[in-house]
């Protein structure tokens, strides 16, 4: 298997950072360089899978899982 590297300085260590960005309303999660800090991805702050099944669970709504 392949070792995930940085484009940026070739580490191979990755940490997650929270952030909103400059005019932005929504909080997102950077993956990041933990030797440069270069971003190598970005997901949403929120799990929104999660979020959804509760709902449906609230809701009582049958979802396969």
């Amino acid at each position: 298997m392949a070792l995930s590297t940085c484009i940026k300085c070739g580490g191979t260590l990755f940490e997650t950072k929270e952030a909103t960005p400059r005019n932005s309303n929504f909080k997102l999660t950077f993956i990041q360089c933990s030797s440069c800090g270069g971003v190598v991805g970005v997901m949403d702050f929120y799990n929104i899978g999660q979020i959804i099944h509760e709902l449906a669970d609230n809701l009582s709504v049958p979802l396969n899982k």
